[in-house]
């Protein structure tokens, strides 16, 4: 017999999104009528609360111009594959891309299958993009991206306390006069960078200058162009700027470069990954690390979780980071 929401509904005479809610520990429905739900969907098979087969990663590209060039997918996929073998489970990579001519046939072929667990990348999503993942009745967890309104698993870097990080260090080292080069693509992580940038200025009472303040393409060609087109104005630099990454502080720093700045004589620089070019750019990049391999191995063991106990609550997990003093900031 196939096994279904209407089966379970059938059984216990809740209504089918009643059931969903429960299935996606979803808030809002009586303790003890979630508690029946998930002991008939024990019974009847439809939650497999010992194994899954198999661990799907989906890679899902909005609009490529951030996954293309961060460095977290290698790292991610070593991680998820070393701890998905610790389990004896092995990894299937799906890249999704919107727009492309097979997106909607990868993208059944994820939701449908129910012998696995999948970790969704969702580093350029926003939450309308998440809508085929909210009801999978399958263990997800979601990596690079927090979404508010919801109650996935989440595993990623703390954002807000790496910035803070950012800022304070160049305090120590005396500017006050600090402006932010953001992405002009807009994506979860980068709103909350820019965030606690603002809320750390204001919290030590410096002020915030708007003409400071840039926005670039987050690609290290596109953001050279951008800033580039940006300084050709004339413009006035501050002493030190925070990028939104390093992927941007590459290209930015060339540009300052090629527009007679001197780094970090004229202007300091931090980025924000890590990437293993930041040793070769001149100067070495001062920069915030984070654990990329341990994001794909907290995720596995998230889904893990989630298949020995599925009633539980979910969790969001942020992995804090630390910065790396290298050569492109100046105490002045």
């Amino acid at each position: 017999m196939k096994v279904n929401i209407k089966t379970i509904s059938e059984i216990t005479g809740y209504s089918q999104a009643t059931i969903s809610n429960v299935l996606n520990h979803k808030k809002g429905t009586n303790r003890n009528t979630a508690a029946e739900i998930l002991r008939v969907a024990k019974e009847i098979g439809y939650l497999n609360s010992t194994k899954i087969e198999n661990i799907k990663l989906v890679v899902y590209k909005k609009s490529g111009r951030v996954l293309t060039e961060t460095p977290l997918i290698a790292d991610l996929i070593a991680g998820i594959e070393s701890e998905g073998r610790e389990n004896g489970l092995d990894t299937i990579i799906y890249n999704l891309e919107q727009g492309e001519e097979q997106f909607q046939s990868k993208l059944n072929t994820v939701l449908e299958e129910r012998n696995s667990g999948v970790i969704l990348f969702a580093t350029e999503l926003d939450w309308e993009d998440l809508k085929p993942f909210r009801n999978i009745p399958v263990p997800l967890v979601v990596v690079d991206a927090w979404f508010k309104e919801g109650d996935f698993d989440t595993v990623l870097m703390d954002n807000t306390n790496s910035v803070y990080k950012m800022v304070t260090y160049l305090l120590e080292n005396n500017h006050r006069d600090i402006g932010y080069i953001d992405s002009s693509v807009s994506v979860r992580n980068f709103y909350y960078r820019k965030k606690s940038f603002v809320d750390t200025i204001n919290e030590f009472d410096v002020p915030i200058e708007e003409k400071y303040m840039v926005k670039v393409e987050p690609t290290m060609n596109g953001a050279y162009e951008d800033m580039k087109k940006y300084l050709a104005g004339k413009p006035e630099i501050p002493t030190a700027y925070c990028a939104a990454n390093d992927i941007i502080a590459f290209g930015a720093m060339r540009a300052l470069r090629e527009c007679g700045f001197e780094i970090p004589e004229d202007v300091s620089v931090v980025g924000f990954d890590n990437m293993p070019f930041c040793e070769m750019t001149s100067p070495p990049l001062t920069t915030i690390d984070f654990p990329k391999k341990e994001i794909g191995i907290t995720a596995v063991r998230q889904l893990m979780q989630q298949c020995s106990r599925p009633e539980r609550v979910s969790y969001k997990v942020e992995l804090l980071t630390k910065l790396i003093e290298r050569g492109s900031v100046r105490k002045i």
